[in-house]
């Protein structure tokens, strides 16, 4: 899986970051998850493929032909870095994180977040969270 990494590193632009990579070995099916400080979109996934299809390094780990899916990270999909939190300030996060070994959840909008911890508003009280307590944090989209 290492190899199958580096090899989507070296196609990724300046600013896009390699999130998550499965490979179904039954299948030989690639998922491939990317994201970046600023917002990708469709051309982005689509240029990356495009890269990756073509590549000789690909072609020589999977002689046999393979299956290739490069997306983003969806609504559900849970926040794992810091730029991740930057990037959602003004949003709602809903965090499980640990405190004193006790297992907590905090529901709060994002005020500030720097490369160590994350700074929410949770009913007007603001809780800083430092990233390593954070065991999963997701973005709650809200309507209206």
């Amino acid at each position: 899986m290492d190899q199958l990494a580096d090899i989507v590193q070296q196609y990724l632009k300046p600013g896009m970051v390699l999130i998550d990579l499965k490979h179904n070995r039954q299948t030989d099916l690639i998922k491939v998850t990317i994201d970046g400080e600023e917002p990708l979109n469709i051309g982005d996934t689509e240029a990356l493929a495009r890269s990756l299809r073509v590549s000789h390094e690909l072609g020589h780990q999977f002689p046999h032909g393979y299956q290739l899916e490069v997306s983003t990270p969806g609504l559900n999909y849970p926040l794992i870095a810091p730029f991740q939190y930057r990037k959602n300030k003004g949003r709602f996060l809903n965090v499980q994180y640990v405190e004193n070994n006790i297992r907590m959840q905090i529901y709060g909008k994002v005020l500030d977040a720097d490369n160590d911890e994350v700074s929410l508003d949770a009913d007007g009280k603001k809780c800083v969270i430092s990233y390593d307590k954070i065991r999963k944090a997701k973005v709650k989209i809200s309507f209206g």
